[in-house]
C-alpha cells in the first residue's frame, strides 16, 4: 500500500516522540476467549512490559520466548482482550499476508534504543 493510499502522514516532530527499543520476549501465552490475541511479556532492559497483540495465528507462544524484537514502547496503555497493553511489537507483512517480527540483524543488548 502506498503512502498516498494510507492517507495519514505523521509530522517529523511526532515521529521524534516515538521511542523504539530492542526487547526480549520473556513470556508469552494465549488469551482465553480470543482466537487472535497473545499476551507477551517483553524485557526492555530497565523494565518488563506487557504487550497484547493479534499475532496468535502467526506464532506459537513457546517458540517466541527468548526472541529479540523491536518495540514501540512509549504508547499510552490500551486494553485488549481484557488486559492492559503497554506497547507494540513491530512486524512486517509479506505479499501473502504472513507476518514476521522486525528483528535486529546483529546480536544487540536488550534495551538498546532504535534510532
Amino acid at each position: 500500500m502506498s503512502r498516498e493510499e494510507k492517507g495519514i502522514q505523521v509530522a517529523y516532530e511526532d515521529f521524534l516522540n516515538m521511542h523504539f527499543r530492542i526487547g526480549e520476549i520473556v513470556a508469552c501465552e494465549e488469551i482465553k476467549n480470543s482466537l487472535k490475541l497473545l499476551n507477551f511479556k517483553v524485557n526492555l532492559g530497565e523494565e518488563t512490559i506487557q504487550i497484547v497483540s493479534g499475532l496468535r495465528e502467526y506464532y506459537d507462544p513457546e517458540e517466541v520466548i527468548g526472541k529479540k524484537v523491536t518495540v514501540l514502547c512509549n504508547l499510552k496503555p490500551i486494553t485488549m482482550g481484557g488486559l492492559p497493553s503497554e506497547g507494540v511489537i513491530l512486524s512486517a507483512e509479506d505479499s501473502n499476508g504472513n507476518l514476521a517480527f522486525v528483528v535486529p540483524e546483529r546480536d544487540i543488548l536488550v534495551g538498546a534504543e532504535v534510532c
